[in-house]
Formats: C-alpha cells, sequence, structure tokens
C-alpha cells in the first residue's frame, strides 16, 4: 500500500539520521509511531514495522547523551504519574457504578440526567465553601453580631424588628423549620445576622466579603456553564447527521476489551444496543421528513401554530394564578400570620409546582401530536417548559418585589416613609424566607412524587382494568420534566444565596438524596422510555437551561446591588447638602458678626468728642 511504503521510506531515512543526529532520531520514531496506528494495513505489517522502528530505537538510544536518557526516563515517569493519579481519580469518582448501571438499563439519556444532578452537586458545594471561608467563619470569630439591616431609609419607624423569638411553643418552633421563622430568622442562615461592627482593630470587612464572595462564585458558575456548554456543542456539531459514522464500526469498536466481569458486559450490551436503536430510529425519520409533501409540511406548520397558541393561553393562566397566590399569601402573612400558620405561606410554591407539573405533561402530549422526531420532540418539550419554569419564578419575584419593595409602587403610603413596605422591617431576610420555603417545598414535592404517587400509579396499573390507568400504563422516565425540575431548584438557590447564605447548603443534601430517590423510583417504578435520544443534544440544553437560570438570578441581585449603590450615593449627597447648609449658615452669622461689629464701631465713632 501506499501508505505502508511511505512509512517504510521514512524509516530508512532515520537509519541515516540516527548517526548524525540521535535526538532528533527519538522523536522522529515516536512521530512515526503516530503514523503507524493510523495506517490501513494489516496486523502482521504493523508488526513488521513496529519491530523495525524497536530496532532503530535501540539502535539510537546506545549512542544517547545521558541528559536525553534522563529526559526520556522523567518524561516517561511523569506520564505513568499522570495515568496513575486519573486512574485513582475515577475509582473515587462519585456515583459512577450507579451512572453505568443507569447508563446500561435506561439509555444515556437518562444517565445524563443523573450526571447532571452530580454537575449541580459541585456547584452548590462550591459556593459552601467560598461561604464558609469567607463569610461564615470570620463573622463567627468576632463575635459580635447584631441584627443587620441596609436601611433605605433611617427614620425610627423603618426599624421596628421585633427579634422576641423566647416564647414561642413546640408547634409553633415545628413550624419554624418550614417557614424559616423564629430561631432561624436569626441564625447564620439567612442575611440578617451577617452585620459585625467595624472597628479599628478589626481590618477584615465582612459586608465587602460578603457580597464579593457571592459575585464571584455567580461569576464562577457562569464560567464553568460556559465550558461545559463550548464542549457540549462541539460534540453536538460532531454528532450532526453529516458526520454520523456506519453502523458497522459502531459496532466493531464501541466494544471494551478491558470489561472482565458479567454485569459490566451485560451493561455495556444494552448501551450500545441502546445507541444503535437511536441511529436507526434517526434514519428513519430523516427519510420520513425527505419524503414529506408540501401539503404535509403546510399542514404540520398548521397544528404547531395551534399548539403554540394554546400553550401561551395557558401559560397566561399560569402567570394569573401565581399573582392571586402572591397578593394573598404576603396579604395574609402580614395580618394574621398565627392563626393561617403554615400552610397560606405556603400557597405560592404549591400554585407554582402545581403548574410545573400539570403543564410540563401537557406540553409533552402536544409535542408528540406534533409528529416529530424523538430527539425534537424533546427539544421542543424541554424549550416550553423552560420558558414555563423560568417565567414562572420570573413572575413570583415579580409580584414579591412589587409587595416587599413596592417595585412601581412607591407612591403607596406604606412605602414613602421607607422606600420599601415598612411591614416588612428586615425585608432581606423576608425574601430569603421565601427561597427557603421554595427550596424545601421543592425537595418535599419530590419525596412525595417518589413515595405516594410513583407507588399508587404502579399499584393501579398492575390492579386496575380502568381503560384511563391502562391508557396511562407504567410510569416513564420523562427527563425534560425532571431536569426542569431540578434547575428550577437550581436558579431558586442562585437567586437566594445574597439573602440566605446558605442556601447552597441545603442544596447539596437535597440534591444528593435527590439522585438516590430518583434511582430508586426509576428502578422500581419506570420502565426503559419508548422514545430514545442522545445524551449529547440533552447535556447541551441542560447547560443552556442552567445558563438562562443564572440569568434570571443576576436580575434580583443586581437590583439589590443598585438599591445599595443609591443608598450610598443618595446618603453621600444628603450628607454633602447638609456641610452645605451648614456652612451657608456659618457664613450668614459671620457676616452678621461682622455688621455687628461695623455698627458697634460706628456708634463708638459717633459717641467721640
Amino acid at each position: 500500500m501506499k501508505g505502508t511504503q511511505d512509512l517504510r521510506h521514512r524509516l530508512a531515512q532515520h537509519d541515516a539520521l540516527s548517526d548524525s543526529n540521535t535526538e532528533d532520531s527519538l522523536e522522529g520514531l515516536d512521530s512515526q509511531e503516530l503514523l503507524l496506528r493510523a495506517l490501513p494495513c494489516s496486523m502482521k505489517e504493523k508488526r513488521l514495522l513496529r519491530s523495525r522502528m524497536r530496532q532503530l530505537r535501540a539502535s539510537a538510544g546506545r549512542d544517547v547523551s545521558s541528559w536525553v536518557a534522563w529526559r526520556k526516563r522523567q518524561s516517561w515517569a511523569h506520564k505513568q504519574l499522570q495515568e496513575g493519579i486519573w486512574n485513582l481519580v475515577r475509582i473515587f469518582q462519585l456515583w459512577k457504578a450507579p451512572l453505568d448501571e443507569i447508563g446500561g438499563n435506561f439509555g444515556p439519556g437518562i444517565q445524563s440526567y443523573f450526571t447532571f444532578l452530580r454537575f449541580l452537586l459541585f456547584i452548590n458545594f462550591l459556593a459552601v465553601l467560598l461561604a464558609t471561608g469567607f463569610i461564615l467563619l470570620p463573622v463567627t470569630i468576632t463575635q459580635e453580631i447584631t441584627v443587620f439591616h441596609t436601611g433605605l431609609g433611617a427614620e425610627p419607624e423603618c426599624m421596628n424588628y421585633s427579634s422576641d423569638v423566647s416564647h414561642r411553643s413546640a408547634w409553633q418552633r415545628f413550624q419554624d423549620i418550614f417557614t424559616g421563622k423564629g430561631p432561624l430568622e436569626h441564625s447564620y442562615l439567612f442575611y440578617g445576622a451577617y452585620h459585625v461592627k467595624q472597628d479599628r482593630n478589626n481590618h477584615y470587612n465582612v459586608h465587602l466579603a460578603y457580597l464579593l464572595s457571592i459575585l464571584g462564585y455567580l461569576f464562577a458558575c457562569f464560567i464553568w456553564i460556559l465550558r461545559r456548554i463550548v464542549a457540549n456543542l462541539v460534540q453536538w456539531q460532531m454528532l450532526r447527521w453529516e458526520f454520523k459514522p456506519c453502523v458497522n464500526a459502531r459496532i466493531f469498536t464501541e466494544w471494551d476489551f478491558c470489561i472482565q466481569s458479567p454485569e459490566a458486559a451485560t451493561l455495556k450490551q444494552r448501551n450500545i444496543y441502546n445507541g444503535l436503536k437511536i441511529d436507526l430510529a434517526e434514519q428513519i425519520r430523516h427519510l420520513q421528513n425527505q419524503q414529506r409533501t408540501r401539503k404535509q409540511l403546510a399542514q404540520l406548520y398548521l397544528l404547531r401554530l395551534l399548539i403554540n397558541g394554546v400553550i401561551l393561553l395557558l401559560m397566561g393562566a399560569a402567570f394569573y394564578c401565581i399573582h392571586v397566590a402572591t397578593e394573598i399569601s404576603q396579604g395574609y402573612s402580614q395580618e394574621d400570620a398565627a392563626s393561617l400558620g403554615v400552610l397560606s405561606q405556603y400557597l405560592p410554591p404549591v400554585v407554582i409546582s402545581v403548574v410545573n407539573i400539570l403543564l410540563p405533561l401537557l406540553f409533552h402530549i402536544l409535542a408528540q401530536l406534533e409528529g416529530s422526531s424523538p430527539n425534537t420532540e424533546v427539544n421542543l418539550t424541554l424549550v416550553r417548559c423552560v420558558i414555563l419554569k423560568l417565567s414562572s419564578l420570573g413572575m413570583f419575584l415579580f409580584f414579591l418585589g412589587r409587595r416587599v419593595l413596592c417595585i412601581g409602587n412607591r407612591s403607596a403610603l406604606q412605602c414613602q416613609q421607607c422606600g420599601y413596605n415598612k411591614l416588612y422591617q428586615c425585608w432581606e431576610t423576608h425574601i430569603g424566607q421565601e427561597m427557603y420555603k421554595m427550596t424545601l417545598f421543592s425537595f418535599l414535592t419530590t419525596l412525595a412524587s417518589a413515595f405516594l404517587i410513583s407507588p399508587l400509579r404502579r399499584l393501579l396499573t398492575k390492579h386496575s382494568s380502568c381503560s384511563l390507568v391502562q391508557w396511562l400504563g407504567k410510569e416513564e422516565f420523562l427527563v425534560p420534566h425532571n431536569v426542569l425540575d431540578i434547575v428550577a431548584g437550581q436558579t431558586v438557590i442562585w437567586i437566594g444565596i445574597f439573602f440566605c447564605p446558605l442556601l447552597p447548603l441545603l442544596g447539596c443534601v437535597f440534591t444528593f438524596l435527590i439522585f438516590y430517590i430518583k434511582k430508586y423510583t426509576l428502578l422500581q417504578y419506570c420502565q426503559p422510555s419508548t422514545q430514545l435520544f442522545r445524551a449529547s443534544h440533552s447535556k447541551f440544553l441542560f447547560q443552556i437551561m442552567l445558563l438562562l437560570g443564572l440569568f434570571l438570578a443576576y436580575t434580583p441581585l443586581g437590583y439589590v446591588i443598585s438599591s445599595l449603590i443609591l443608598t450610598v450615593y443618595i446618603s453621600q449627597v444628603q450628607a454633602n447638602r447638609q456641610v452645605t447648609e451648614r456652612l451657608k449658615r456659618q457664613c450668614v452669622l459671620c457676616v452678621q458678626e461682622k455688621w455687628c461689629l461695623v455698627r458697634e464701631l460706628a456708634q463708638l465713632l459717633v459717641e467721640l468728642p
């Protein structure tokens, strides 16, 4: 073959090169080794060529200098060390065995969901490290903690914040766990506990560290997510239709010959089978799309237009329900919170959860009616659901800010004196409590779904002959629905991290538990999905959704920082105005004193003879 002849010609050149420059000869042989691996020749010819290369390397090594030999040994030892460290890391990699089991039984698409959970766990753990090192430990060491209030106004009426939690019953203390009130309200969990009296001996500014650590964490999250998006985008582009490998190549190249246990071999076989099944389904769908007529395309576009119109109407109704729930909850929680209890304060999370459970299921059904491919169907459901969930959360934040911070309603009587609603004296802690309740309620919803709804559905499917139950069938693990749940939960954590700095700690605990809860639900109650899709598509869209959630979290934080900046600016302007007025009064007094002296001097001159 031409490639083999070319390699032999190069090896012949190395015979002459080894006599003149040993170091260059060794480097050339290394490059020829890489070329040999890519040659499309038989194994017998490769063995002969490799034997010839070993002979050249041995002859070149006889005359090599001690410095070159030492450098080669160091390079080899460094590579071996790197490989050993990487193998050790892979052994202790978090959730490696469960992820392999899930990927073998249910395909790479569902496996990507659990991999995404692991990524969120690392993100929240980073926030815990930063909050502990730069905020919690310095505040604990100083031991001079008071209730912190940024103070958009400085009137006495704006500071009537009660901190008496000593006279609370056991039932009220139990309710405090779910509402964040009582002793939790004044703990390190919320914003109000992180105020340290600055003195000359304390050079560590906790307030500045509080702000910069949170901003640095959010910026690190942005960079981390952006890098994963770029990596997944490259992989997605390589797996487009134009770059798909043939089935024969995948069959003969995807097997891992290092597998020894029968269980691992079975999982690998299932994984390859699922991948081939996805390829064949996409090929059939691609051929069907090419054979569509103009009439069929017009009908498809009309159907999609009607479906999107129905989706917009449903989302409008959902936003109105969130608005009503927020107004009712905030009004009741301030007027009669003791008598209404926990349920009224959880009204917005309940409504948002009901909306985010029902509408994604409807979106999934509507996407099936469109007749799209499995990947397109998943992508459409993801796009619609992410718009729903993030906009629902954004609407709740807007209505909450309108109620608490008087956004768009500064002329109200309760907002005129303090610049915010004076019923919420420590409004930062109040917003942190709302984010705390939403995070906790999301986890409780996951528990209820795993241990109440899923077993009940399985029993009904197994023992009931009702047509509706049989139509629902055994539960399938809907990746878009589950991914959007954790994306919405992570967005709430990002939004609440400024008002509740230890909220990522709860996120770590909940994410760790959700992994095993979802794995148990998947293995016990779910069947393999009838529509498989690629993990590369899913990973890319997961990161895009997470990035959108991060951008949504920037909005309230940016607003709070611009309150802070405006407060400092307004305070400085007021202080300068007071100094100016004081100087004006002093100037007037000086002029009056001089005129008084002039009049006295004139009177003395008149009295002189």
